[in-house]
């Protein structure tokens, strides 16, 4: 699916992705996180042992929601799926564009100041779309 110039536009603002995944049980497991947009798909970093790589790596289906910090009414939900790829020096480059979007500057020193744990890309490639608001 290819996402909309609006879409694109929303989307390269520095706004929270409010990732969904599913627990083991079927219920979900909700985290707000960085990213930034990689094409028509969206890459966030985080630590290998986060819940949310257990989860996607069982079933990589899904939803992330981005509203309009300065008008909440406007938003886009994703529905897709995750691949999780395993490569802390990727991850760990990857979030220095990432982080660049949030705190400018400091960015360099916030990749570097992470602990050892092991880091992975989670890329979500959306199928579906769904805007209030947005184009």
């Amino acid at each position: 699916m290819t996402l909309t110039d609006a879409d694109r536009a929303f989307l390269e603002r520095p706004c929270y992705m409010r990732l969904a995944t599913l627990m083991p049980d079927g219920s979900p497991q909700i985290t707000v996180l960085w990213y930034r947009l990689a094409g028509d798909a969206l890459h966030v970093v985080c630590p290998e042992s986060a819940q949310k790589v257990k989860n996607l790596d069982r079933d990589p289906r899904a939803a992330a929601l981005f509203e309009d910090p300065e008008s909440p009414q406007r938003y886009i939900e994703l529905r897709g799926r995750c691949e999780v790829i395993r490569d802390d020096a990727g991850a760990r480059r990857e979030l220095v564009p990432i982080a660049r979007r949030y705190v400018g500057d400091e960015a360099e020193a916030r990749a570097a100041g992470l602990s050892s744990d092991p880091r992975v890309i989670l890329r979500f490639t959306p199928e579906r779309v769904f805007r209030r608001g947005v184009g």
